[in-house]
């Protein structure tokens, strides 16, 4: 299998990590859950993991960063945890994943008013807009992604968070797509809350996701329960990270996210990004040259992630994919990659695109039999 979707989950996983979920399982059991070895043992190894984690995002206070089901669970916590007014504003952009527009869909009962920035192509959110916007709205909250996960197009977030801070606006960023793939400090941004995803990028497992909350910040907690800590009270402990992590931890998970961050320590984001961004260019150069190929977003890796969406003249997405996979054993997502605001924006709602996600695992010689196939699939479709 040749396998292009891993904006979706990174396949396969470095071996480290597949080891570390087995090793935890054999040797650990519920962390903060009682003083035998077992138990004692699971809790070194997250706190172990928090610290890695941790250090690897920027993030000094390591208790600030709370660990979460996924990224859309972290989102959820995030939007739903704030104290939110009737006229209460939320500003985010035109290219937003569900993760992000369905909860700001259930704050529109709490009288919770949405707007969503005009698209600007040279890098999403066009600092004109955003600074009129801010201006002129009674702004709760700025909530953005980093990067698309359709078009892959990245946002300069260090101007998004210097606008926000001018105006003292909070700013929420979903760092599901640009996580261990663009490396920034959180601390040095003036970001206030932040999520992401464990198994994308960072190239950990599905079911864990990161959420750090600045210390500025608070949020209620969305799931109530056990903590291992303060049992005798009924409210949620208010020392992070129990304040929002209730119940019993992945702790699988988490070992196999902190050896997923090891591993791109090792080896170096800039090398990963590098390797990944030559393939995206390797395929946008030959896409350039097949006047049935249409591309969206960036047409160069200028502003852009190794993320990239195309129609093909007289082929659905969904049959586009369909061939590759039966016939050439290609992993590809079609359809609107749960972002119908990002393609009602493209004009593509109605049938959605094809994306192609290059990883650290693919090859040049992957990409070729991918512009090869996708060839003649194109014959195909003018029979």
């Amino acid at each position: 299998m040749r396998y292009f979707d891993n904006a979706s989950t990174t396949y396969p996983k470095p071996e480290e990590v597949y080891r570390a979920q087995d090793v935890f399982l054999r040797s650990a059991a519920n962390p903060g859950r009682g003083a035998h070895q077992f138990a004692l043992n699971a809790a070194r190894q997250i706190f172990d993991s928090r610290l890695a984690v941790s250090e690897f995002l920027g993030i000094r206070d390591a208790c600030r960063l709370v660990f979460t089901g996924g990224c859309t669970q972290s989102l959820n916590m995030a939007l739903k945890g704030l104290s939110w007014q009737p006229g209460d504003v939320v500003l985010t952009s035109a290219l937003e994943h569900n993760a992000m527009m369905r909860p700001l869909e259930q704050l529109k009962k709490q009288g919770v008013g949405i707007v969503q920035l005009p698209y600007a192509k040279s890098n999403v959110i066009g600092a004109d807009d955003l600074r009129s916007a801010l201006s002129q709205k009674k702004i709760r909250l700025c909530a953005v992604s980093a990067a698309s996960n359709v078009t892959g197009e990245t946002v300069n977030l260090a101007d998004v968070a210097q606008l926000c801070a001018q105006y003292k606006v909070p700013l929420l960023v979903d760092a599901a797509q640009s996580v261990g793939v663009i490396e920034q400090n959180i601390d040095d941004l003036e970001i206030s809350i932040w999520c992401a995803s464990g198994h994308k990028g960072l190239m950990g497992p599905p079911g864990v996701g990161l959420l750090y909350v600045k210390s500025s910040v608070e949020i209620e907690p969305l799931i109530a329960g056990g903590t291992g800590s303060q049992s005798e009270n009924f409210a949620m402990p208010s020392d992070y990270p129990d304040h929002l992590e209730a119940g019993t931890l992945p702790g699988p998970a988490i070992l196999g996210l902190a050896a997923g961050v090891r591993f791109l320590a090792d080896n170096g984001i800039a090398k990963i990004a590098e390797h990944e961004m030559m393939l995206a260019a390797q395929f946008l150069d030959w896409a350039q040259t097949q006047p049935h190929i249409h591309i969206y977003g960036p047409k160069t890796i200028a502003g852009r992630l190794a993320v990239v969406s195309f129609s093909m003249d007289g082929m659905t997405p969904d049959k586009v994919a369909d061939i590759l996979d039966s016939r050439y054993s290609i992993a590809v997502r079609p359809g609107l990659h749960c972002a119908a605001a990002a393609h009602r924006t493209l004009g593509t709602i109605d049938a959605g695109l094809v994306r192609a996600s290059f990883g650290w695992f693919n090859t040049v010689s992957d990409v070729e039999y991918f512009c090869q196939a996708l060839s003649e699939i194109a014959i195909l479709a003018t029979r």
